[in-house]
């Protein structure tokens, strides 16, 4: 038997057996925290869970959604409703939904996981063969690594690269009377 012929009579076969393929849910990651979407039915419908990750790679339970406190956060949507997609935003869970029924379509709803976030990390400046570097400079709502190189031995730094440079600073003349 051909492999072509064997690969359909296995996915007819399937198919026949109503077995469902393992799909990956929708995660989200902030920090060392991670929201994964699941559209679970046994679980209760659809559903946010909260892992926290371990500096060794690991996920945990996180507990942190406080009514009650559980590691998961039921969506409250109809049983013919899915949860497709997740973003985090300022302390919400931005989620898309989607349905197969014309009648009750699809959208986006959001929920408060804010209780879930630790404090943003520490970032700590580093001075390396005369190169600072700053990895936590917060422009336009975007967390940016800036360079400054050291000019001779003073300590003197000058800006030597960073994505600020492409927009900001396009164009901009210095001053060479210093």
């Amino acid at each position: 038997m051909n492999k072509f012929a064997l690969s359909t009579l296995c996915a007819i076969s399937l198919l026949a057996l109503e077995m469902q393929s393992a799909l990956a849910e929708n995660v989200a990651v902030v920090g060392d925290t991670v929201f994964i979407l699941d559209n679970n039915p046994t679980s209760g419908g659809a559903r946010i869970v909260a892992r926290t990750l371990n500096a060794d790679g690991t996920l945990t339970q996180n507990q942190c959604f406080v009514d009650p406190v559980s590691d998961s956060l039921n969506l409250g949507l109809d049983a013919n409703i899915s949860a497709t997609d997740i973003t985090i935003k300022n302390g919400a869970a931005i989620i898309t939904t989607t349905s197969p029924s014309t009648e009750t379509p699809g959208g986006v709803i959001s929920r408060n996981v804010s209780s879930c976030l630790t404090a943003d990390p520490v970032c700590l400046a580093t001075v390396v063969d005369g190169v600072l570097t700053i990895p936590c400079v917060q422009y336009n709502g975007q967390v940016l690594e800036v360079e400054f190189q050291q000019r001779g031995s003073s300590m003197n730094w000058e800006l030597k690269s960073s994505p600020i440079l492409n927009d900001t600073f396009s164009g901009y003349k210095t001053n060479s009377s210093n």
